[in-house]
């Protein structure tokens, strides 16, 4: 904690003279705007904010806002001095997790992003065999909660995900599932499904998340096998193309977990392998490395929770509903934390 402060620290300055009720009321306050809503947001008097802040820059013996423009600004030290601020926050919340989830077992919270897939098939079996790891759970979805970038500036503490980008020494990944990606046209179309010009021709395309993790897979696929296919129906979620290819309008590429979260009929929807080698998505656990307990438990429990509701809940349906897709549908085996190196004896 200290050791961030003191790069903000003028020479001889001790860090005792800045305690966390200031640094608290500055982030408050460089947040807010003004100091009358950080002294809102605090139940604070104004004036209690402002001697708070006049004692930081006494501390500091710099200016942290600019007082000439309204509302006022962070000045060049000043936005070094939140920075700081904020990593020092950030690395006491993480002692203090870490803290409560060694003496207790339990995370405080925590915040999983999942796939809109995994959420609607996986999700809640996996969470019913989580329910002792955290006290509280935020569960979010879609595209922008699921990528590693989300890990990385901590607006999710662990993701399932199909982000296939590369993967920072930061973050330690589980893999989960591979499954493939299938071609699914309406129940009725009598051609050639094995000749995907010839679905392209008498089928439009209907596309869907233009943000998806999957999107450049299947464009990249398009290209290889030399398609240009221009989407006439673009939709935000798998569930609506999937009824439009119901409904007759058009083909779609999904995968079972997708099919399977979609609720559509198996009998009003036919789904077959894609033309070519066969095309997947990985699936995958993953948290920042470091923040997962000892040996990496949290996110072992996660993968391990995970597999249990692929297996148990969503193979069967898997199974009954799509026969076909089973021998793809390849469920991974749990990982094995590193045992935990011992100290020598002195």
């Amino acid at each position: 904690m200290w050791q961030v402060l003191t790069r903000i620290l003028p020479t001889g300055l001790s860090a005792p003279q800045v305690n966390l009720r200031l640094l608290e009321i500055f982030a408050r306050v460089a947040e807010e705007g003004t100091m009358s809503a950080a002294a809102e947001r605090l139940e604070m008097s104004q004036a209690a904010v402002s001697q708070a802040i006049t004692s930081l820059e006494e501390a500091f013996s710099v200016q942290p806002f600019d007082r000439s423009v309204r509302p006022q600004a962070l000045t060049l030290l000043g936005r070094t001095a939140l920075k700081c601020t904020n990593e020092a926050f950030g690395k006491l919340r993480e002692l203090e997790d870490t803290m409560r989830y060694a003496s207790s077992g339990r995370v405080p919270l925590l915040r999983i992003g999942m796939l809109n897939s995994f959420t609607s098939t996986a999700g809640a079996s996996m969470l019913d065999q989580l329910r002792d790891l955290a006290s509280e759970w935020t569960v979010v979805s879609g595209f922008n909660a699921t990528t590693v970038k989300a890990l990385l500036e901590r607006r999710c503490d662990a993701i399932i995900t199909s982000d296939d980008g590369a993967v920072p020494e930061a973050v330690e990944t589980r893999l989960l599932l591979t499954e493939p990606y299938q071609l699914a046209v309406p129940a009725n179309y009598k051609g050639d499904v094995a000749d995907l010009k010839a679905v392209i021709t008498g089928l439009d395309f209907i596309r869907y998340g233009k943000d998806a993790h999957m999107a450049p897979i299947l464009d990249n696929y398009l290209r290889r096998t030399g398609i240009q296919s221009t989407p006439r129906y673009q939709f935000d979620t798998t569930d609506a193309a999937l009824r439009m290819v119901e409904a007759g309008f058009g083909w779609t590429i999904v995968t079972p977990l997708i099919f399977l979260k979609s609720m559509v009929p198996a009998r009003t929807v036919r789904v077959v392998p894609l033309p070519g080698p066969p095309l997947l998505r990985r699936v995958v656990a993953a948290m920042r490395r470091g923040e997962s307990g000892e040996s990496g438990e949290i996110l072992q429990r996660i993968q391990e929770a995970s597999l249990w509701s692929l297996r148990e809940v969503v193979l069967p349906q898997i199974t009954r509903v799509l026969p076909g897709s089973v021998a793809e549908f390849q469920i991974a085996e749990a990982t094995t934390a590193a045992p935990k190196r011992r100290r020598k004896a002195a």
